[in-house]
């Protein structure tokens, strides 16, 4: 019984947390906004990203419009992380004619507005707004980037109290980290998450990764278990 005591504290301290898993909650099939529970429609002129695939294979949907869409039934809440594979298109330069796009993806969203990261291609930057009432204001702070006609991944982590938020994007293989963006002092009031595109930005595979379980906790069951049987066999 001792041992298997030790053995069972051992187990539970070193496992740490058990890897977190995201998932898709708005995959865009079609090129359409596909889960349920979007507020309106993302315009008229949104379609099939078809110029080339996302890393995970998806190609999602070309936003043109500035039309926002927000989603309360798609829960985003502290200590989680949401991501997105997106390409906002290249950053002008002199040699390629380009004007940019900018996707916005948006958090602690509701009927009364949201907070959301930019990615900005049209002035090399990844921004943050407050949208309240779902304005659009001046970035209220900026980190320099720029853009290529390429994929990007895009995740925004939440503090455990939900007070801070951090935006990282990162290259196509989804690891090399490119910029950073950290907004403190958020008040939370909402869960829900929003979304809106100009300059023909796409967007893929809308995931979030849950707040991972202690492995201590998952481990709890199965150890009681042994231990209701150990204690039986005496």
């Amino acid at each position: 019984m001792k041992n298997l005591l030790k053995t069972l504290v051992w187990l539970s301290l070193s496992a740490g947390s058990l890897a977190a898993q995201a998932g898709i909650v708005e995959p865009f099939t079609g090129g359409q906004l596909s889960a349920t529970g979007w507020s309106t429609g993302i315009g008229a002129d949104a379609s099939l990203y078809l110029s080339t695939a996302a890393p995970d294979g998806s190609y999602g949907i070309a936003l043109s419009e500035g039309v926002w869409s927000y989603n309360q039934d798609i829960s985003f809440s502290a200590g989680e992380t949401l991501s997105a594979w997106i390409n906002p298109g290249p950053s002008p330069t002199a040699d390629n004619n380009a004007q940019g796009g900018r996707i916005y993806l948006g958090f602690d969203a509701g009927a009364n507005g949201a907070y959301s990261f930019v990615a900005a291609s049209d002035t090399n930057q990844l921004g943050f707004q407050n949208n309240t009432a779902y304005a659009t204001p001046d970035f209220s702070a900026t980190s320099a980037q720029n853009y290529l006609d390429q994929w990007y991944l895009l995740t925004i982590s939440l503090s455990a109290d939900g007070s801070a938020a951090t935006a990282n994007l990162y290259d196509n293989n989804g690891t090399s980290l490119l910029s950073s963006l950290t907004q403190t002092g958020l008040i939370g009031t909402d869960t829900g998450i929003a979304l809106r595109g100009i300059g023909g930005a796409a967007i893929t595979s809308l995931s979030i990764t849950a707040v991972p379980l202690p492995a201590a906790l998952w481990l709890f069951g199965p150890c009681s278990g042994l231990l209701l049987i150990s204690s039986r066999r005496k």
